[in-house]
This record gives C-alpha cells, structure tokens and sequence, in this order.
C-alpha cells in the first residue's frame, strides 16, 4: 500500500539507497508515491527479500496470505493496528510453514493525514514499532522486521499478538471513542 505509513516507509528506505518496490490497488496512489521518490514500480522480475504490507486492517490477512503464496522466499510483515483476528485467519487459511516467514508488526507513529501525500521520511524516527511475532515465525523473520524497524530509526517493542491488541485498545481506541462519545 502506498498510502502514509507504505509511502513513510519507502521514502526513508529509498534515501539510505534500498530498492524499494511500491504497489497499491491505486494506480494514482501508487504514482504519487513513485513521484514523491518513496520507491519504483514492480517488474515481473523482482524477487523481494521483505514485503511490507500497508493495507487496511479488514483486508490485511488476505494480502498476506497473498504475499506469502506468490513471493516464497520473502519474508512478509504487515502494519495494521490489529494482530489477533489477523494471526487467527492466517493460521486457519496458511500453512504452518509460510507462516514461519509472517511476522506481525505495527508502527506506533503516524499523522492527522493519510495518504502518500502526507508521507514523510522520518515518520517512524523514535517511534515505537510492536513486533508481535506469533510461536511459529522463524528467528531470521523476526530479526529481518527488526532490521527494519531499527533503520527506521524507530524503538523495536516485543509481544505477543494478544498484548499487543490489549495495548493498544486502551492507548488509542478507547480514547477514540471516549472523545467521539463527548462531541
């Protein structure tokens, strides 16, 4: 996806000279982000080593799935804001051994606009950034997310999928919806 968090992450990796592929079910997101110098678009050839996906949470568990099938020798991580429901329909539609290659994470960082247009290079930096591996991912892709994270310059955080939505109902949805409750 290339929307604010997918576009963060390409423009930072691009400009420390990573080879970035950008896609999106937008061809003008996608464009915009590919224009802002956040990353390129894909050849038939590419063989990524991390895929990222940046996608709504409703539909996170299937891109996965997706990422998985197609690119076999990729390690996939996503950055929805849940981890549980996602882990839970990865493993009833995943095998256990593509499953060793999934790491869930999640940035804590963003801005009060989405989209490419609002990306920004430093989005992550002295962020938190939640690995929520799950007890069948493998060392290296959890060490691979990390790499990540830390060229992000963001501060890596471990937990469990299930803590990790925990946290983060209380840190940000209840809040959310104290507020819209209020107004």
């Amino acid at each position: 996806g290339a929307g604010l968090i997918g576009t963060s992450i390409g423009l930072a990796l691009a400009k420390s000279g990573i080879d970035v592929i950008l896609q999106d079910a937008s061809p003008a997101s996608a464009a915009l982000a590919v224009d802002y110098g956040a990353g390129r678009e894909p050849k038939p050839s590419d063989s990524p080593a991390l895929i990222v996906v940046c996608v709504p949470p409703d539909i996170t568990a299937s891109v996965i799935a997706t990422e998985l099938a197609a690119f076999p020798g990729a390690i996939v991580t996503d950055v929805a804001s849940v981890k549980r429901p996602v882990m839970e329909w990865l493993r009833a539609n995943v095998s256990a051994l593509e499953l060793e290659r999934y790491v869930g994470s999640h940035p804590m960082a963003g801005r009060e606009r989405g989209g490419a247009i609002s990306g920004r290079a430093d989005l992550f930096v002295g962020r938190p950034w939640v690995i929520a591996a799950s007890d069948l991912t493998s060392s290296q892709a959890i060490s691979l997310v990390q790499d990540l994270a830390l060229d992000l310059e963001a501060a890596v955080i471990s937990t469990t999928p299930s803590n990790h939505d925990r946290a983060v109902a209380l840190v940000s949805h209840v809040p959310q919806l104290v507020s819209s409750l209020l107004a």
